[in-house]
C-alpha cells in the first residue's frame, strides 16, 4: 500500500477509540421528549432576589436488543437523570442553573411509545426492549428520590447507595444508620431545596434560554449515548406571584451548547476509560484585534477539569480575561493568565468543573483564530490521560493536524430520499389547510403521497360512535381489515384525542415538535396540537367492512377555544386519506400534520404541504432513508501515525470501491448529473485525481490504513479525498460519490 501525507483545512477530530471497562453489550437508552418546565416555589430574598425551584418531565424509550435494569434506591443500578438550564445572552452562553440533584428513577411502566411495540418484561425493575416510561415534572421533582450529583459517576453509570445522601437522609441520620445502605428520611426545608434551582435575577435578565436533560445509565456504551443529552427553549414569565415557563424552540439532542448561536462546538475523551468534553467557541471583530469566548460542557467526566489550556501566538498581545462559573463566590474564580505560549485558565482547589456544567471563559487577543486544540487538565487521578484536547477555534497562529468533511454524498436518484413528510406550524393563526386534504398510497414497502384519492371526500355531517372524549387520552379502534404501511402492519388504531393516529400506543403528548413525531411510533397526523374534546366538539370512528373514518368534529382546544374538524380515511386497500375542514386553532401552541413511519426516522425538515400534495411525493420505504455513500477518517493526520479512510453506506449489490486523492479540490464542487450521477458531486478535481486503492468484493463498509510520514516538511500539506462505487440501480451510471475529505498534515 502507498503511504501518503495527509493533510486538512479544519474541522472535527475524529472520536478516539474508548476502553469502557463497564460497556453492557445491547444496552441503549433514548431520550425521546424533555418537556413541562415547571415551577415549584422560591425561597430567599424577596422577588426579584430570591431562587425559583422547578422540575421538568422526560419520557425515554429502550432502542437496544436487552432489557435495561431498573432497580429502585437503595439498589444501585437504575437510569439517573441529570438537569440543567441556560441562557444567551450578549454572545455569550451561560449555565443559570445550580449543580442540580439528579433524579433516581424507580420503576419503569414499560408502555408502548416512541421505540414502537413494548416487550414487556413484566416487571417494573426492568425496561423491557421498546418500551418507553415517562417520568413527569412531579416526579422529577420529588426529593424521596433526588440525589447529589457528586456521588454518580456519569461516564460509568456508577453510584453507590452506601453512605449515601439517601443513606444519611436529612436531617442526617446518627451513626451507624447513616452509612448501613438503608433508606432514611429527607425533609425538605421549602419548596426549592434539592429541586433545580435558578436565581431569580437570571430569569429576569432578557436573553434565549434553554432547559435539558442528561440521562445515565450504568454499561451504556458511548456510541449508544448521542440520544441521552435533550434540550428545549422556554420562556420564564412573572406573573406577580409565581412564575410559569412557556416552550419556544423545539427538543434537539446534543450539548445543550450546541444551542450557542454563531458558535461552533466539538467534543472530544481523553482516549481511555473517562468522559466526553464539549467546547464551544465564538470569535468576534473588535478594535485592535479579536475577542474569544469559550464555554466548556463537562458532559459526563467523572474526573472534571482543574484548567483549560489555549496556545497563543508568540507575538501576540492578550487582554481582558475573564471567567464564569455556576456560583456566585468570587474567592472560587478561575484565574486567567498568559503562561509563555499558551493561556491558562486555573482552578482554585475547591472549585473544579464537574460534569452536568458549564463554565465560561474569554479574553482579547492580537492574533487571528486558527483551527487548534483547547486542552482541558483532569481535576481528579483516574483512567486517561491528564489531559483532553478538543478542538475548538484559537489564537495559536500555527497549523493543527485536521480532517474537514466537503459536502455530501449521494445516494442515487435525486440525492438522499425520506420517509416523512410534514409541516410544523409555529402557531394555530399559522394554520393554512383548512378545505385542502392529502392521500398515502402504498405501493410496495413505499407510502406515494399526494392527493386524497376521493370517494367520499369529507362528510359534511360526521357519523359514528363517540370515542376518546377527554383531555390527553387514547381511544382504540379495530379494524375488521389488515392495514399495512410501511415498516409495518396492524387491526388496531391509536387514535389520540390531540389529532394523530398511529398503529401502537404512541403516547398522547399535547406538545408537537419534529423531533418526537420522528422518534415516536409511526404517526398519521392531521392537526397534532392541544386537543380537548371534553370542552366541547367529539371525536367519532365509523367502521364499514372496507373502511374506517375518525373525524374530529368542532373539536375544542385545552382552553376551550377553537373549532377544529379533521377527517382520517382508512381503507381496506391500505389507502390512508386525509381531509380538512374548516379548523380554527387556538393561536398559542404549534400544530403538526404529515406521516412519518418514525422510530428515529431523519428529519426531512418541514415542508409546505400546501405545494407538497399536489405536486407528489415516493416516499422511501419504512424507517430506513437511503443514507449518502460517507467518507471519514479514524483520526487527526498527525505526523507518524496511521489513520483510516472509511467508506461507509455503501449500498447493497455494489461490487468495487475506490478511494480518490488529490491536492486539487474542486472548486466549486462539480455537478456530475450531466454524466449520468444525479444528485453527485466531484469535491476534488476528477482530472488530477488518482486511485489510492480498491476493493472488488460486495461490502457495505471499506476501511484504508494511510501512514502519515514524520518529516516536517509535509508540515502544513492539504490533500482532498473522496470515494466512489459502482453501485446497480443507483443513478444511470450505476457510480454513486461520498463527501468530500480534505486533510491537513501537521506535528501535533
Amino acid at each position: 500500500m502507498r503511504k501518503l501525507v495527509l493533510a486538512t483545512l479544519a474541522a472535527t477530530v475524529a472520536s478516539s477509540l474508548l476502553a469502557q471497562s463497564n460497556t453492557v453489550a445491547g444496552l441503549d437508552g433514548r431520550l425521546t421528549d424533555v418537556n413541562s418546565l415547571t415551577y415549584w416555589g422560591r425561597n430567599g430574598a424577596a422577588h426579584p432576589n430570591g431562587n425559583a425551584g422547578m422540575s421538568m418531565l422526560n419520557t425515554m424509550c429502550n432502542p437496544g436488543s436487552i432489557n435495561i435494569p431498573w432497580q429502585a434506591p437503595m439498589q444501585p443500578n437504575h437510569p439517573m437523570f441529570g438537569f440543567i438550564a441556560t441562557r444567551e445572552t450578549g454572545g455569550r452562553m451561560v449555565q443559570v442553573s445550580d449543580w442540580s440533584y439528579c433524579k433516581h428513577a424507580f420503576t419503569s411502566t414499560n408502555f408502548n411509545g416512541a421505540c414502537g411495540t413494548c416487550q414487556n418484561p413484566g416487571t417494573g425493575s426492568l425496561m423491557g426492549i421498546n418500551c418507553s416510561d415517562t417520568y413527569g415534572a412531579g416526579n422529577n421533582g420529588d426529593r424521596t428520590y433526588l440525589g447529589p450529583p457528586a456521588e454518580i459517576d456519569p461516564w460509568l453509570g456508577v453510584w453507590n447507595p452506601v453512605g449515601s445522601y439517601f443513606d444519611k437522609g436529612f436531617p442526617e441520620v446518627a451513626s451507624p444508620a447513616n452509612g448501613d445502605g438503608a433508606r432514611s428520611n429527607i425533609t425538605p426545608t421549602d419548596a426549592v431545596m434539592n429541586r433545580m434551582t435558578i436565581k431569580e435575577s437570571d430569569l429576569l435578565t432578557a436573553g434565549t434560554f434553554y432547559y435539558g436533560i442528561q440521562l445515565i445509565h450504568r454499561g451504556e456504551a458511548v456510541a449508544n449515548r448521542g440520544d441521552n443529552l435533550a434540550s428545549r427553549g422556554f420562556a420564564p414569565t412573572w406573573n406577580g406571584t409565581q412564575w410559569s415557563f412557556a416552550n419556544t424552540a423545539a427538543q434537539a439532542y446534543g450539548s445543550i451548547l450546541s444551542r450557542w448561536s454563531g458558535a461552533t462546538g466539538n467534543s472530544a475523551t481523553n482516549g481511555a476509560d473517562d468522559g466526553r468534553i464539549f467546547v464551544a467557541s465564538k470569535v468576534t471583530t473588535i478594535v485592535g484585534g479579536f475577542h474569544y469566548e469559550y464555554g466548556v460542557h463537562n458532559v459526563d467526566s467523572n474526573r472534571g477539569i482543574a484548567s483549560f489550556r489555549i496556545p497563543v501566538g508568540a507575538g501576540a498581545t492578550v487582554t481582558a480575561f475573564g471567567f464564569r462559573d455556576i456560583d456566585t463566590d468570587a474567592l472560587n474564580n478561575w484565574v486567567g493568565a498568559r503562561v509563555g505560549n499558551e493561556i491558562v485558565f486555573t482552578a482554585p482547589g475547591n472549585n473544579p468543573q464537574n460534569w452536568n456544567t458549564v463554565f465560561n471563559c474569554w479574553f482579547d487577543c492580537t492574533q487571528a483564530p486558527s483551527t487548534g486544540l483547547f486542552h482541558c487538565n483532569a481535576a481528579r487521578i483516574g483512567a486517561g490521560s491528564l489531559t483532553t484536547s478538543v478542538q475548538s477555534q484559537v489564537p495559536s497562529g500555527i497549523p493543527t493536524a485536521f480532517n474537514t468533511i466537503l459536502g455530501a454524498g449521494c445516494a442515487g436518484g435525486s440525492g438522499p430520499c425520506t420517509s416523512s413528510v410534514y409541516e410544523l406550524f409555529a402557531n394555530g393563526a399559522a394554520f393554512d389547510l383548512n378545505g385542502t386534504n392529502m392521500g398515502f398510497a402504498l405501493s410496495g414497502q413505499n407510502y406515494v403521497f399526494g392527493p386524497a384519492s376521493g370517494g367520499t371526500g369529507y362528510q359534511a355531517v360526521p357519523t359514528g360512535t363517540v370515542i376518546a372524549n377527554g383531555d390527553d387520552v387514547s381511544a382504540t379502534v379495530a379494524l375488521p381489515f389488515t392495514l399495512s404501511y410501511p415498516g409495518g402492519s396492524t387491526q388496531t388504531l391509536h387514535v389520540c384525542s390531540n389529532g394523530f393516529i398511529s398503529p401502537v400506543n404512541n403516547g398522547t403528548s399535547f406538545t408537537p415538535s419534529a423531533s418526537a413525531f420522528l422518534t415516536g411510533a409511526a404517526c398519521w397526523a392531521m392537526g397534532w396540537h392541544d386537543l380537548n374534546p371534553s370542552a366541547g366538539g367529539q371525536i367519532l370512528a365509523n367502521v364499514t367492512p372496507t373502511s374506517a373514518r375518525i373525524s374530529f368534529l368542532n373539536v375544542r382546544s385545552f382552553a376551550g377555544v377553537g373549532t377544529v374538524n379533521l377527517q382520517f380515511e382508512f381503507l381496506s386497500n391500505n389507502r390512508v386519506n386525509c381531509y380538512w375542514g374548516t379548523s380554527s386553532f387556538t393561536s398559542s401552541g404549534g400544530v403538526l400534520a404529515g406521516w412519518t413511519p418514525g422510530n428515529g426516522a431523519t428529519d426531512p425538515g418541514s415542508s409546505n404541504l400546501t405545494t407538497a400534495v399536489p405536486a407528489g411525493l415516493t416516499l422511501c420505504p419504512g424507517a430506513a432513508n437511503l443514507l449518502p455513500l460517507a467518507l471519514d477518517a479514524s483520526a487527526r493526520p498527525v505526523m507518524g501515525t496511521t489513520i483510516a479512510m472509511n467508506t461507509t453506506n455503501i449500498p447493497a449489490g455494489t461490487s468495487i470501491a475506490a478511494l480518490l486523492f488529490t491536492p486539487t479540490l474542486a472548486t466549486p464542487p462539480i455537478d456530475l448529473t450531466p454524466i449520468g450521477m444525479a444528485g453527485c458531486f466531484a469535491y476534488i478535481d476528477p482530472v488530477s485525481a488518482q486511485t489510492f486503492n480498491s476493493a472488488f468484493a460486495p461490502v457495505t463498509s471499506w476501511s484504508q490504513n494511510v501512514s502519515i510520514p514524520a518529516n516536517p516538511v509535509f508540515v502544513g500539506v492539504a490533500i482532498g479525498w473522496q470515494s466512489i462505487t459502482f453501485s446497480p440501480n443507483t443513478t444511470a451510471a450505476g457510480i454513486i460519490s461520498s463527501n468530500g475529505l480534505v486533510t491537513l498534515l501537521a506535528a501535533q
